[in-house]
């Protein structure tokens, strides 16, 4: 066996028991591990739908427009799902070897644009990156490693990390050099070089994926939700007898490191910690199995089918405050459970944020479906949930009923006029106990809705411009998820990802009083 796996079978870990009436964040209120500056920071989070490489493409220049205005280096949060914690995540812990302006690209003005622009991304720009994904090679590389449970993610990684030295399966992630320092104290046979770390001044990271459990009937859920975050990972609502044999989910937080581990024979030490054994040095959870499955899509019909075979996620997985509260001689054994994209059950990344009572969002919504109307398939299905209308998703709402019509008509009389289709509004936020919300208190938001601009296509020259809504530009910039360019899987073409991140970097810039008007 491997050094690394023998020195590594047993760790100690924090954890937190969410259920407890005195839960706060770690990140804002565990003092040995808390962010440091975190708290001094605006209160504004950046939310970012899902929607595989389309959405990549657009977080990609949403984060450059951001970062030019200094917003994203003053946000408090970074939350993200699927396609768009594929960008995220590589910008978050980007290592000091890579500069900020070539991972997220030129802002070139769209008058500027050359044809040269289009069919050259520059080396390790994520533009680049997301232009050379061959997602298929890659996941049949690692079928054929017998990579198990571990292949897709191993192929997302291999694709979206492996170009800046994020993706090796034998290093875990954490915060910063304090919070690593902590977790020495208590496992010496880790070492500092065993972690990637988020790169100093970027908001803190929230990836999130879902627990699928399809065998559930009524009143029990099919989905929930799961956080990663740099410090901790896990189901913090408590799902009562939503697992297997009845048990619980949910409840609490482990962090990153010891995920995918057997539950703890022992109650937690005087600081909070409980031991637990992972498994071989194969299965580490790290940062390719948090993008991985934040973005596994296809998880969920998969499991449904019961082709789990086929390399999806599936992790060893104990619920936090059921594990502290009950005899290690009155346990079961740790189950594995299949994992899925968090998108399919909430794609606008907000719940974390409002979870967090984060008073400003951001709301990025990268989708493929125009706005046309407040109807079925006339905008993005994830946004009439959570104002609670839509029969089908019961699980959503945070929002007034009455504040979706006005959010409609405000995004189509931006696109009437030709303008980046965005509005901005406030809300009374609902008690949510699926995602553990507590309503009572105003959010501001800002909408951005992924949608052609003519204010900005008539920026471009006329060569260019004649490109939009043909041949590979047929349905810009709403893309599809998966198969746009068959029988390619996700991959996108140099300028289809040059133009959508273009597009959206220029969204921003264009309206930069609206934005840093939610810096407070």
């Amino acid at each position: 066996m491997p050094i690394f796996g023998n020195r590594l079978k047993n760790v100690t870990t924090k954890v937190w028991d969410a259920t407890h009436s005195d839960f706060a964040f770690p990140e804002i209120a565990d003092p040995e591990i808390k962010v440091a500056g975190l708290t001094e920071k605006p209160n504004l989070g950046l939310a970012i739908s899902g929607g595989g490489t389309r959405s990549a493409s657009a977080t990609l220049g949403q984060l450059r427009g951001l970062y030019e205005l200094g917003i994203l280096q003053k946000a408090r949060y970074l939350s993200c799902v699927s396609g768009s914690s594929f960008t995220s995540t590589a910008f978050c812990y980007l290592p000091a070897g890579y500069s900020d302006s070539t991972f997220l690209g030129p802002i070139v003005k769209p008058q500027n644009i050359t044809a040269e622009h289009l069919n050259d991304t520059v080396p390790n720009s994520f533009a680049h990156t997301i232009a050379n994904s061959f997602l298929m090679d890659d996941y049949l590389k690692n079928a054929a490693l017998m990579a198990g449970d571990e292949t897709y993610s191993r192929a997302i990684g291999d694709v979206f990390l492996k170009p800046f030295g994020l993706d090796s399966p034998k290093r875990f992630f954490s915060q910063d050099e304090r919070t690593v320092a902590t977790i020495l104290e208590h496992n010496s046979a880790m070492k500092a070089s065993d972690f990637y770390l988020v790169r100093s001044g970027r908001p803190f990271p929230i990836i999130s994926a879902i627990i699928l459990r399809p065998d559930n009937g009524p009143p029990l859920p099919k989905k929930m939700p799961v956080e990663t975050t740099s410090l901790y990972t896990g189901v913090r609502p408590l799902f009562r007898g939503a697992g297997r044999d009845g048990r619980d989910i949910g409840g609490g937080y482990v962090e990153p490191f010891a995920f995918d581990s057997t539950a703890p024979g022992d109650p937690p030490n005087a600081s909070g910690r409980v031991s637990v054994r992972l498994g071989s040095s194969r299965h580490r959870y790290t940062l390719s199995d948090a993008i991985g499955t934040s973005g596994a899509a296809p998880a969920e019909s998969m499991v449904e089918d019961g082709l789990t075979f086929l390399g999806f996620p599936e992790y060893r997985y104990w619920p936090v405050s059921e594990a502290l509260r009950k005899p290690a001689a009155g346990r079961k054994p740790t189950l594995e459970y299949e994992f899925g994209d968090g998108g399919n059950l909430e794609n606008l990344s907000i719940m974390p944020l409002l979870a967090r009572q984060v008073e400003r969002i951001i709301i990025f919504v990268n989708t493929r479906q125009p706005v046309t109307g407040d109807g079925p398939g006339q905008i993005n299905r994830a946004i009439p949930p959570v104002f609670g209308l839509d029969p089908a998703v019961d699980t959503n709402t945070v929002f007034p009923a009455g504040k979706y019509k006005d959010l409609v008509a405000g995004l189509l009389a931006a696109k009437h006029a030709g303008t980046s289709v965005i509005h901005h509004d406030w809300y009374q936020v609902q008690d949510n106990a699926f995602f553990g919300i507590k309503g009572g208190w105003e959010v501001e938001v800002l909408w951005v809705y992924n949608e052609r601009v003519p204010a900005w296509e008539k920026l471009l020259s006329g060569p260019i411009r004649q490109m939009i809504g043909r041949d590979s530009l047929v349905n810009f910039p709403h893309y599809k998820t998966y198969g746009q360019n068959k029988p390619a899987i996700i991959d996108l073409k140099p300028e289809q990802v040059f133009l959508l991140a273009n597009l959206s970097c220029w969204n921003v810039l264009d309206n930069a009083a609206l934005f840093l008007a939610m810096l407070g």
